[in-house]
């Protein structure tokens, strides 16, 4: 091995080996970077989904009842708004215990399907009494909205900030940079320099077509392989930008709605509602300041949908300063005509417009995060097959070039 020919092939085996090396490790890489964007996108980013849905129509629940409570004679689309989000809140806690491999957060899970059905039991005999006439109704309907607020809710938070932070680990873990492929492709590049120099000086031949046309091959899989990467990672990124705005608008929609169970139980529960007046401005700030943010920043997704949003929580919230004037006076019929009223003034109107805007934002956000994963996939489509070939055409040709020189030797 020591000998000129001896080296010629062991030149054309290192060669050889690091071109393999280099279709090992992008194959390698680019085949597991799409099995981690399959996963977010048919399991982790559903199951997250499903975690905000849960999160999201238990607050409309609570909301909800809230309102059909103090109307007395129920309306009926408000009751069917109750009726559906329970629908909607057992049908995410199905689809969330199908995805769930954390122990700790199928035991969190458990209990909140075990709490929402004594939450339903308590609303029910609050609505029961109400019917009847019995004030015994307002303490249910106040126990049931402490058990969501104080123990559902939360629950459900920790959910769906778990499954949440699992889409933005992934998805980042699919961007990042390809260290192993890059040093790999490094070291094949630099040998084949010097070995063609070596064999430069040696054989007399300043050119060596073999090594030329197994240089240019793996050039183009580093162009073709790197773009591949870069327009992947380009929109893995866009993705975790779309999962943050999908974690904002959500927590909009949450906090929106729990504004509206304060509004509602403050005319339920008569006595504590300063406690109650507290929470709804409490929230009402951090609403509008979560607005104001998410406007601001260039990457938010669904801006047009929530265009005026701002006056709408400035509407609902001199509504209810005009429900708690009312209530100051003991004028509660004043104020519940208020917070069910549907004149522009009123709370109601402005409410729902605004949880509709609210939903729409959600509505594009999610389509812009799936998009966005699908898109980073696909560009990753035809790269391991591609790598491929073309490393086996790089070693065919350095095996064709040192041929004929180690042919001269006898």
């Amino acid at each position: 091995m020591w000998t000129t020919p001896g080296r010629i092939l062991l030149i054309g085996l290192m060669l050889a080996s690091l071109v393999i090396g280099c279709a090992f490790a992008t194959s390698t890489t680019i085949h597991a970077r799409q099995q981690a964007l399959t996963t977010v996108l048919d399991h982790t980013e559903p199951l997250a989904f499903a975690a905000g849905q849960l999160y999201t129509t238990l607050s409309v629940a609570d909301a909800a009842a809230g309102t059909a409570f103090i109307a007395g004679s129920e309306p009926q689309d408000v009751r069917q708004r109750y009726e559906q989000a329970i629908t909607d809140a057992a049908v995410a806690v199905t689809a969330a215990s199908s995805g769930l491999t954390d122990e700790r957060m199928v035991q969190v899970l458990g209990r909140i399907n075990a709490e929402l059905a004594v939450y339903t039991g308590l609303v029910e005999t609050a609505r029961t009494n109400n019917r009847a006439g019995n004030p015994v109704g307002s303490s249910y309907l106040s126990e049931a909205s402490w058990l969501m607020q104080t123990q559902i809710l939360p629950d459900a938070q920790r959910l769906y900030e778990n499954t949440s932070a699992r889409v933005n680990s992934e998805t980042s873990g699919s961007s990042q940079v390809p260290a192993p492929v890059i040093l790999v492709v490094a070291a094949t590049l630099m040998f084949g320099f010097f070995s063609n120099r070596w064999l430069a000086r040696h054989t007399r031949r300043r050119v060596n077509i073999g090594f030329v046309a197994g240089g240019m091959a793996v050039l183009i899989m580093i162009v073709w392989i790197g773009a591949t990467l870069v327009i992947s990672t380009t929109n893995t990124r866009h993705a975790r930008n779309a999962a943050a705005s999908l974690q904002t608008v959500t927590s909009m929609a949450i906090t929106a709605q729990q504004a509206r169970a304060d509004e509602t139980l403050s005319l339920i529960r008569r006595g504590d509602e300063s406690v109650r007046k507290q929470s709804y401005y409490r929230r009402i700030d951090a609403l509008q300041q979560q607005l104001a943010d998410y406007m601001r920043r260039p990457d938010a997704i669904g801006t047009k949908d929530l265009t005026g949003a701002d006056q709408l929580v400035r509407r609902w919230r001199a509504a209810d300063d005009r429900i708690n004037a009312y209530i100051s006076t003991g004028n509660y019929q004043s104020a519940t005509q208020v917070a069910l009223g549907t004149s522009e003034d009123d709370s109601t109107p402005a409410f729902d417009k605004l949880d509709e805007a609210l939903a729409k934002s959600i509505d594009e956000s999610r389509k812009q995060l799936r998009s966005d994963i699908l898109n980073g996939r696909q560009a990753l489509s035809g790269a391991t097959v591609g790598a491929a070939a073309l490393s086996l055409a790089a070693a065919v040709a350095v095996a064709l070039g040192l041929w004929p020189r180690l042919s001269e030797y006898r």
